[in-house]
This record gives C-alpha cells, structure tokens and sequence, in this order.
C-alpha cells in the first residue's frame, strides 16, 4: 500500500491522475486517511497556507497515523515542482515521526523543463529566480540554489541537505540529486528502498511506481466520461486562459456570472450576498448550468485573495442548499479546497484523468455527486462542456 501526503489539493490530484494511468486503485481523502481501501491513499492538505507551525503539525498528526498501520509500505510526501510551501518543515516531521533520517527528495519534472542543474533550479532554460516564481506572494524564489529554496526563513536544526549528481547510495539528511532528464529521474527512483522518506514531484512519484514494477494499464484507459448537461463551473482565477474558456462556454449559451461590485469589497452586507444567490438559483434552474466567476481582472485589497476566496465558499454552501447540483468544476487548488471544506465534502473516489492535472472524483457519501478540479494555471481540456 501506498500513502501520499500533498500540500495542496491540486498536487494530490496529480497524483491521483497518475495512479488513474496505471489502473491503481485509490482512495482520497481531504485532511484525514480516505475511508476507503486502497493501493494507494492519497491525503489532501492545504498545509501550503497555514503558518509553518500549523504545517509541521498536520504532518506529523498523519504521519503517526499512517505508520500506525502495518499495511502501509511506501510514504511519499507530493511537493511543489518548484518547491513553494513548507516543504523542509514538513520533511522534519515525517522524519521524527517516521524515525528514518534518510529523505530523498525531487521535485523536478524535466518534461515540463523545470530541471535541476548543479544544485541550481531552472524553468525552461531560466533560473528560478528569474521567472515569474520570483514574485510569488507567498514564497517568492529569492534564489535559485535549490537548498536556498527549501532552508527559506526556516532554522535547519541540523537537518543534512544534499545536493550533487543522482550516485549516492549511502546519506544522512535530505538528498536532492541533479535531475536534467527522465533518465535522470529514473536514477533517482532507484534510489529508494525501505529506508527512505520519498519525496517530490508527480513526474518522481510515476518513476517511483515504474521501479516498483508497476505498468500503465493499457486494458483500462481512462474513463471516457458523457459531457454532462448540467453542470456549475467556479473560478477564482484570473488567468487569461480561465477567462477565455470561460468565454467560449458562454458563447455556448452557457450563462457566465461574475460577482457584483456589492460582493468585490472587503466587508459585504449579508442580505446582499443573499439576494444574488437568489438570483443565482433561478438561472441555474432555467438553463441547468452556470459560470459563476469572481472577476475577469484581478481585485485588490487587504486581505483581497482569502477574503474573495471564503465568500465565495460561502455562496456555494448557500447555493447547493436551495438547488440540487450534481457535477461541479472547480478551478485552484484553494479555492476548491475552501468550497469542499465549507460543504463538508472530505471523501472521495477518483475515477478518471480528463487531462494531466484535471481530475474528476466521486464522492463516496453521495455517489450522486461528482467534482472535476485543476490547478487555476493548467487548461480545461478544449472539447469539455461543449
């Protein structure tokens, strides 16, 4: 059996896509181990937004937890490819937790061209720190040296980091070999054994199972899934190409919705938000599907991101209460994770790859339910809802 920790729910689908590729069963689960029994379980945080303590501590709770069962044989802790978040953090505790002091970490996905060279980190052909990474708001790369990028503001306490050429048999600490090509994630791979804490990208995980003798399935493909008639699509995002498909649903007498100017400040009047649900729901029973959207131009102020993000949770819990939805598309890993959260939804089956990153899940307390979530920067696959 294998377990896998993510720090975000976009990353743990990744992964729940791959294992959706090699016919693996799998279990999902937000915050807890799935109820269901699995070839692999798969556990969403959203660990990448809590303060650094509360990260620490919501991995070494699961960590206890899945070394509690004996069935358990390969942990691997899903990370960013560009390692924003807590990710040292995170490897301490599943260390502690764990006893093993031998981590070996890559989050590199050369066919993505996100490559580690010299112990330096680079993005088609692009030092990390020159890329739009650097800006990130919450963990902007301020170096490309990749035991930069992980140390961060976070004391080592004499945690070993690594770097070099993917030939070490024999570490102490956490490893992060070079990695330039597939072949040299393929070295990685065979690195591991039952001595060590795996940690990386979806790319590393894929090599992972190839070297535990596991094959892409060629007798169960993918689900090929009808295009539901009815169907709600939420969006957060303000990336061009969420706003052009989007667009082109609308253009298909799908009705797009984008909050009010009452919904797009700091403090907001609850009957307002009310109101506009109202309205919400009789355009979703009269047309059966809905673009319910934040803004097609990125809104500013204090707090403007969370703030924006848990109203729009908050209309979603509202809107599922005074109308039945069946099939709900969600674009970021935040945003989805706050809508599942507010509507109590933690147990899933994933049941199809629509694309890489693209994920659809069925929810095991109501199997009449189903939710299709990607990251906010990754494409909907062109022909979906048409």
């Amino acid at each position: 059996m294998i377990t896998v920790i993510a720090d975000d729910l976009t990353g743990a689908a990744e992964i729940a896509g791959v294992c959706i590729r090699y016919g693996l069963d799998v279990a999902f689960g937000i915050d807890s181990i799935p109820q269901k029994k699995a070839a692999v379980s798969i556990i969403a945080t959203d660990s990448r937004s809590k303060t650094e303590d509360e990260a620490y501590q919501i991995h070494l709770q699961l960590a206890n937890l899945i070394i509690s069962n004996p069935e358990n044989q390969i942990l691997f802790k899903k990370c960013d490819s560009a390692l924003r978040g807590h990710v040292l953090t995170e490897l301490k505790a599943l260390s502690i937790a764990n006893q093993k002091n031998q981590i070996l970490l890559q989050p590199c996905n050369p066919s993505a061209q996100r490559c580690i060279r010299n112990g330096s980190y680079w993005i088609e052909e692009h030092l990390i720190e020159t890329t739009g990474f650097a800006h990130d708001p919450d963990f902007p790369a301020t170096s490309s040296t990749v035991e930069k990028l992980i140390i961060r503001n976070t004391p080592i306490n004499e945690v070993t980091i690594v770097c070099g050429t993917p030939n070490k048999s024999h570490w102490e600490g956490i490893y992060i070999p070079d990695c330039n090509s597939i072949d040299d994630l393929k070295k990685c791979a065979k690195l591991f054994h039952s001595g060590i804490i795996l940690s990386g990208s979806s790319a590393f995980f894929e090599q992972i199972l190839i070297q535990e003798g596991y094959t892409i399935n060629q007798e169960k493909p993918t689900k090929k899934i009808n295009q539901p008639t009815s169907y709600l699509l939420v969006s957060g995002s303000t990336h061009p190409e969420s706003t052009r498909f989007a667009k082109k649903l609308e253009n298909s007498d799908c009705p797009l919705l984008l909050f009010p100017d009452s919904l797009l400040t700091k403090e907001t009047n609850e009957s307002k938000l009310t109101e506009w649900v109202k309205k919400l729901v009789l355009i979703f029973e009269k047309k059966q599907k809905v673009i319910l959207r934040t803004s097609n131009t990125i809104i500013q102020f204090e707090n403007s991101s969370k703030i924006l993000k848990n109203r729009m949770s908050h209309i979603l819990q509202k809107l599922l209460r005074l109308t039945e939805i069946n099939e709900l598309y969600i674009e970021g890993g935040a945003t989805a994770y706050d809508i599942l959260q507010k509507l109590n939804w933690y147990d899933f089956i994933p049941i199809a790859e629509l694309a890489p990153g693209v994920i659809r899940m069925q929810l095991v307390s109501d199997n009449t339910k189903f939710i299709t979530i990607k990251p906010g920067s990754y494409q909907w696959p062109e022909k979906l809802l048409q």
